[in-house]
């Protein structure tokens, strides 16, 4: 194949030509039937967005916002923004309309989409149905500079934007470089879809899937018991999972009788994983299956880990890849293996890297040679093997002592009778700080704060115990997975 790069809308016109009505995407709605989607659909479904949106004075170089859950319109529209060579800004289609328009403004997005009347320009209803009425005259492919604006943060405030200079254009069959094979990502496979495409990763991957050719089977809604059984009987080959997903799937994994044979990648991302869990996934499909990345939609870089290496390096998360790491201490100096500092990263791209956007924006902290840091704390062992101890911001201080909120809550994730938890540090007049816990129960599970602090005090140093545990019925996770720890941390502020 040749090592020219194409834009996303070019490749989908190939792969259209070449395939036709073979199935590009497979559709699980949360409720009906299944929806089959072939190139050739989905192609001239891209061109009919493309028309709708030029006929709304979108133009190469402009920001489309569009607010969707996992659904093919939004695989489609990704898509016809980079048919025109706009840029995307991917919204959560739950999103306060005042904070999509404030996104809007600070991008200067000539349109936003929604869900539904009330939030962005136009909802996709409309969009949909005044695309359908244009001329079907063909739209010629141009190239996005950036593709896409990824969003990060945003807690508790506005989220920062992120965005590089390249050009959007991508090598078939090296859609990125060498990290993706190192991950167990093949070209022409099944490959699941079932995090929330309105974060970076799962609509990255999700893309970069069907730009190698791979068949989407998208889950409308995650669902645990029901992705165990879509991995089986759809054949799914590679699937990009959360730590949270990870723990309902293996929760309901001896009832539902999968046997996930055709599974040759499981890679997780997003959060730490507890190694308990990592364990526990690598005991069912075999270490050569499992494999992890960590990284940032700022691009600093990404390290690597497969199942095999991690048996013998125990909650690391991987080696460098492509990428050269440094352990800063507050005041700047460059720590020695085994001491935990601020993490600084250097990719071997660097015009990759993202840049903040927005007036006033501050940009990423780099030292005097390019290495970068998002703020996050660790170490190295003497192989350069990369351990996590959390978000700097999140360290707990109580009486003086430091921890990692992470380190409480993969132990309270063990107790068979939790689903779900978080850790905080907040104020109080004797510690300074103190620890709190907030969990979930399995469904019809027995436990009270008592018996789980018990359960942590056989674990935990003293200080890491909790002193506080609240039985919750939910926790405000992102549609990623990840903990809006900022937001519940805001409760007890």
């Amino acid at each position: 194949m040749p090592d020219t790069p194409v834009t996303f809308g070019a490749r989908l016109r190939q792969l259209a030509a070449e395939r036709g009505g073979q199935e590009a995407v497979r559709f699980l709605p949360a409720t009906g039937e299944a929806d089959s989607i072939s190139w050739a659909a989905l192609d001239a479904q891209v061109d009919r967005y493309a028309r709708g949106l030029a006929a709304q004075g979108v133009g190469q170089g402009d920001v489309v916002g569009f607010a969707l859950g996992n659904v093919p319109a939004h695989l489609a529209l990704a898509l016809a923004v980079w048919r025109l060579g706009a840029t995307t800004l991917v919204l959560d289609p739950g999103i306060r309309p005042e904070t999509a328009e404030a996104l809007k403004e600070r991008s200067g997005a000539r349109l936003v989409i929604g869900p539904a009347p009330g939030l962005g320009d136009i909802d996709i209803a409309a969009f949909e149905a005044q695309a359908a009425t244009l001329p079907e005259t063909p739209v010629p492919d141009a190239t996005s500079r950036p593709g896409k604006i990824a969003l990060s943060g945003g807690s508790t405030g506005l989220p920062k934007m992120m965005a590089d200079d390249l050009p959007y254009t991508r090598v078939p069959g090296a859609s990125w470089g060498r990290v993706a094979p190192r991950l167990g990502f093949r070209c022409d496979q099944t490959q699941l879809v079932c995090g929330a495409m309105s974060h970076n990763a799962p609509f990255t991957w999700a893309q970069n899937g069907l730009f190698e050719g791979n068949r989407i089977v998208l889950m409308e809604r995650f669902d645990a018991a029901r992705a165990l059984r879509v991995i089986d009987d759809e054949e799914v080959g590679f699937a990009m999972l959360v730590p949270t997903m990870m723990v309902r799937m293996l929760d309901v994994l001896p009832e539902s009788g999968a046997r996930l044979d055709s599974l040759h990648a499981l890679y997780h991302t997003g959060a730490p994983c507890a190694a308990w869990l990592k364990q526990a996934w690598i005991e069912v499909l075999g270490p050569e299956r499992v494999t992890e990345m960590y990284g940032s939609g700022e691009n600093t870089g990404q390290t690597t880990i497969t199942g095999a290496e991690w048996l013998t390096h125990r909650g690391s998360v991987g080696r460098g890849f492509e990428t050269e790491i440094r352990i800063y201490d507050p005041e700047g100096r460059l720590l020695p293996p085994g001491e935990a500092g601020e993490i600084y990263m250097r990719p071997a791209d660097t015009k990759a890297r993202a840049r903040y956007l927005g007036a006033g924006a501050p940009q990423p902290q780099r030292d005097a040679e390019g290495f970068q840091s998002i703020g996050d704390v660790g170490w190295l062992d003497a192989e350069g093997y990369l351990y996590l101890g959390g978000r700097r911001d999140d360290v707990i201080n109580t009486g003086g002592v430091k921890l990692h909120p992470e380190t409480v809550e993969a132990v309270l994730l063990r107790h068979p009778a939790v689903q779900d938890a978080v850790v905080l540090g907040i104020p109080d007049r004797d510690w300074g700080e103190t620890v709190l816990a907030c969990v979930v129960l399995n469904g019809g599970a027995k436990a009270t704060p008592q018996t789980l602090r018990a359960f942590c005090a056989e674990h935990l140093a003293p200080a890491e115990v909790p002193k506080r545990i609240e039985i919750r019925d939910s926790l405000p996770r992102d549609g990623f997975g990840k903990i809006r720890r900022k937001a519940l941390k805001a409760e007890f502020a």
